[in-house]
């Protein structure tokens, strides 16, 4: 599975060659359709999964800071978000 990374750089790859292509041909379409294949794959990848959805709100609720730096805990695996959030219990003393 690709990341959101190399998904973001095929697009803007792809936006290129577009660019280069004539308005109305066969090519330039089918690039705008790879497009929005693509596009829909980042916003796939994004959605939070339902077994992740409460240790997620739970660590949000607790440590501020990934919320300001932007962090998708969605990548994570719930065994880690596990121990992300033990350690979070552990430091506050609860």
């Amino acid at each position: 599975m690709r990341t959101e990374k190399e998904i973001k750089q095929e697009i803007k790859r792809l936006r290129r060659l577009k660019l280069k292509c004539r308005a109305g041909t066969d090519e330039r379409l089918d690039l705008e359709h790879t497009i929005k294949e693509l596009k829909a794959d980042i916003i796939r990848l994004n959605t939070i999964e339902p077994d992740k959805a409460g240790l997620i709100q739970e660590i949000l609720a607790k440590d501020k800071l990934i919320t300001d730096l932007g962090i998708n805990l969605n990548k994570f695996s719930v065994k880690d978000l596990e121990i992300h959030l033990k350690k979070l219990n552990e430091k506050r003393g609860i």
